[in-house]
């Protein structure tokens, strides 16, 4: 098995960038022990990427709440997707030149709500304990939800500091998965439930970052049950540079971290079975699709393009210590991978 030498574990609290607006330090954790000040970054406000995004899932239906401020703009972002028929809804909130004025919290904690409200239509993220709330409530169209997200305070995140050449440009994320979850979103009339009698899961991308104007990434993540354990993984890689990997696998809520992994797309043939692997061999996934989608928003100076693969994983994943966990057809882990393109 190869192993990788890049893995710089954090075990303290650390600053992310010093008085100058320089890394203080890059590496992964297993929670949040970075402190986010917004106010260090001596950069133009529009490189200052922020989002809070909650995806809710089961293998037939998704529901994505997105807030974001990236300067430019700040965006309160719904979508659901059905994928049996393909059929999806989308609605958002959207507020010009906010330039950090959304008031992003510096931790996904939620010390106190993140609340997006215009008009009549709003979306909240607020904790109690350790639940987190998901609220989204839109006149036009008609769509109200509700889910109740468990974090487990003893379970592992995925936590990344990650470079770029520019020293003033980094990503700090926190990747949470396999949150059970319980909740019901009414779209138009229609109801659709979420919670572990239909095998739902909660997932949280937390970022907070400043970019450089292009760049491209690569996310897998799953979350589920095998052989009575529960079971995830953060695959993640395509950006920054001499950073330790993002990628852990999550089992019985703690994480094994891994070396870099890989996989590609067939853009001609979507439906494709997806190979993924890991340069130590501790990852080797099939993903078979169920549902994907290619595109995106292409503003010509700003874009977002790639393509998204909703699926069953199966193929085998080794743990820290050498334990072999074999995912089969009926363990029906469900997830997904996806690549994208930005300009931004």
């Amino acid at each position: 098995m190869q192993k990788d030498d890049n893995q710089n574990e954090i075990k303290q609290v650390n600053d992310i960038l010093d008085h100058r607006g320089y890394l203080v330090n890059t590496g992964w954790s297993r929670d949040d022990m970075f402190f986010y000040d917004r106010s260090k970054i001596k950069v133009s406000p529009l490189r200052i990427k922020e989002w809070d995004y909650w995806e809710v899932f089961n293998e037939n239906h998704s529901v994505i709440l997105n807030i974001f401020d990236i300067g430019y703009a700040g965006v309160a972002q719904f979508s659901f997707t059905d994928f049996n028929s393909g059929a999806s809804q989308a609605a958002s909130l959207f507020k010009p030149l906010t330039l950090g004025s959304i008031g992003m919290p510096r931790s996904w904690r939620y010390k106190k709500p993140l609340i997006f409200r215009k008009g009549d239509s709003q979306m909240a993220f607020t904790r109690k304990g350790d639940y987190i709330y998901l609220q989204a409530d839109f006149t036009s169209p008609n769509i109200r939800g509700e889910f109740r997200l468990y974090k487990a305070p003893d379970m592992d995140s995925m936590v990344n500091v990650i470079p770029f050449s520019n020293p003033r440009h980094f990503v700090y994320a926190v990747k949470i998965m396999c949150m059970p979850v319980d909740g019901e979103v009414l779209i138009e009339g229609e109801n659709y439930r979420f919670n572990q009698n239909n095998h739902s899961w909660g997932v949280l991308d937390w970022t907070r970052a400043v970019f450089p104007y292009r760049n491209q990434w690569k996310w897998c993540a799953a979350s589920g049950v095998v052989d009575g354990a529960s079971l995830g993984f953060n695959l993640d890689y395509g950006f920054g540079e001499g950073a330790s990997s993002k990628s852990m696998i999550f089992y019985e809520g703690q994480g094994h971290h891994l070396g870099k992994v890989a996989y590609q797309h067939d853009w001609h043939n979507p439906y494709a079975p997806l190979h993924i692997t890991s340069a130590d061999e501790r990852v080797n996934l099939v993903l078979t699709p169920k549902y994907t989608k290619k595109g995106g928003p292409n503003l010509g100076l700003m874009k977002m393009v790639g393509i998204k693969t909703y699926g069953f994983f199966t193929g085998e994943l080794v743990l820290d210590d050498g334990t072999r966990v074999e995912i089969k057809e009926s363990d029906r882990l469900f997830g997904w991978a996806e690549e994208f393109h930005q300009k931004w």
